[in-house]
C-alpha cells in the first residue's frame, strides 16, 4: 500500500513539473541565428510602400532592406537590436518620388540572436522587420528554467532513481527486504 502512496506522489509531483515546463520551454532563449524564411517575399508596410526584399549579412553586420514607394515620401530606417541598449540610434533616410524603388543598408545590432529593423513611414510610424531569429537546440529549457526550478526538477530526478532502485532490490529479494545479520 505505501508503494502505491509512493507512486501516486511521484506522478503527482512529476505532473506538476510538467505543468509548468511547457511555459519554460515556450521561451526560446538560443543565440543560434536563423534567417527568416520570408525575406523574399514582397510585404506591404501601409498604403504606399511596399517591402520588396530585406536581409542581412553577419560578416559585414548589416542590414540590407529594399523598398517601394507608391507616393512621395521619407522612409527611415534604424536599428531596432539598439533600442534594448538605449541612447542615440543609427537612422537611415531616402526620399523615395512614386514608383522609386530604393535599397538601404545600415549596421546592425544582433541581441540575442536577433536581428531586426524599424521602418518608419509618412503612413506608418514604426514597422518593425525581423531579419533573423534564434534556433531552439534541444537544451533550451535548462536555459530557461529558474535555480528553484532546476533545484526541484534535480530532487525530483533523484527521488525517481532511488525509487526505481528500491523497486529493483525488492523485486530481486522476493518482495520482502532481507535483513542483515
Amino acid at each position: 500500500m505505501r508503494f502505491r502512496a509512493s507512486i501516486a506522489l511521484v506522478a503527482a509531483v512529476s505532473l506538476l513539473l510538467l505543468a509548468t515546463a511547457p511555459a519554460v520551454a515556450a521561451a526560446d532563449n538560443s543565440t543560434q541565428p536563423m534567417p527568416i524564411a520570408n525575406q523574399t517575399q514582397t510585404e506591404r508596410i501601409d498604403e504606399n510602400t511596399v517591402l520588396l526584399h530585406s536581409e542581412y549579412s553577419a560578416t559585414d553586420g548589416v542590414a540590407r532592406i529594399t523598398l517601394r514607394s507608391e507616393t512621395l515620401q521619407t522612409i527611415l530606417v534604424s536599428d531596432a537590436g539598439r533600442f534594448t541598449q538605449g541612447g542615440k540610434i543609427p537612422v537611415r533616410g531616402d526620399v523615395l518620388r512614386p514608383g522609386d524603388t530604393a535599397t538601404i543598408e545600415l549596421p546592425v545590432t544582433e541581441v540575442d540572436g536577433y536581428v531586426g529593423v524599424a521602418i518608419s513611414t509618412d503612413a506608418t510610424p514604426m514597422y518593425a522587420e525581423i531579419l533573423q531569429q534564434p534556433t531552439g537546440d534541444g537544451l533550451d529549457i535548462l536555459k530557461a528554467l529558474s535555480s528553484l526550478q532546476a533545484w526541484l526538477a534535480g530532487a525530483f530526478v533523484a527521488f525517481v532513481w532511488f525509487a526505481i532502485a528500491g523497486w529493483q532490490v525488492l523485486r530481486r529479494e522476493g518482495g520482502r527486504p532481507e535483513v542483515a545479520s
